[in-house]
């Protein structure tokens, strides 16, 4: 598998949402997360490093209209999301953000990859890995939704958690075992 800029961009929101939802995890372990998180970030980082050598470019994913479209209704999509939601329901803003991100990977991976480099990289397993980070970060968001409206404002803290910290690691497994195969490639 070649790594292009677009697993660093999912690294890096994966590192983002372990380090901004791990807090059920106590200060130890929230520090421990932290730590495994970034470790798992410099694998990527090195895999994308490798790939970039052997392909002697930096893999930029192509821009398309579709791509443009996509990222366009998340942006608007996150802002009215998390002003509604921290207005009257603070509990579901991480679950709404999760679903939010979760949904753009299930559009990508019916409209964005045919044609890209990224696509012309993994073939039809690009679409097939956003449809999975997809359909898991869509089951997670809702997990946790149920958790905030069941539990109110009081279960931010488990939604945020069963939202955004476990996406976050789903994230960076599914980044970190390719990328250790392509390390020892």
């Amino acid at each position: 598998m070649e790594f292009g800029v677009e697993h660093l961009v999912g690294t890096f929101f994966a590192v983002l949402f372990v380090v901004l939802n791990a807090g059920l995890l106590g200060t130890v372990g929230h520090v421990v997360a932290v730590v495994l998180a970034l470790v798992a970030a410099a694998v990527v980082v090195l895999a994308y490093l490798r790939s970039r050598a052997a392909r002697g470019s930096a893999g930029m994913f192509a821009m398309t209209r579709a791509y443009r479209v996509i990222v366009t209704v998340e942006v608007v999509a996150l802002v009215v999301g998390i002003v509604v939601c921290g207005r009257l329901a603070p509990q579901l803003t991480v679950p709404w953000i999760v679903l939010v991100v979760g949904v753009h990977f299930l559009a990508f991976a019916r409209w964005w990859p045919d044609g890209t480099e990224a696509a012309a990289r993994g073939g039809r397993d690009g679409a097939r890995a956003f449809l999975v980070i997809g359909g898991v970060m869509t089951v997670l968001a809702v997990a946790g939704g149920v958790v905030g409206i069941l539990g109110g404002p009081a279960s931010q803290p488990v939604a945020a958690f069963v939202a955004g910290f476990l996406t976050g690691v789903v994230m960076l497994v599914g980044l970190v075992v390719p990328a250790v195969g392509r390390l020892r490639a």
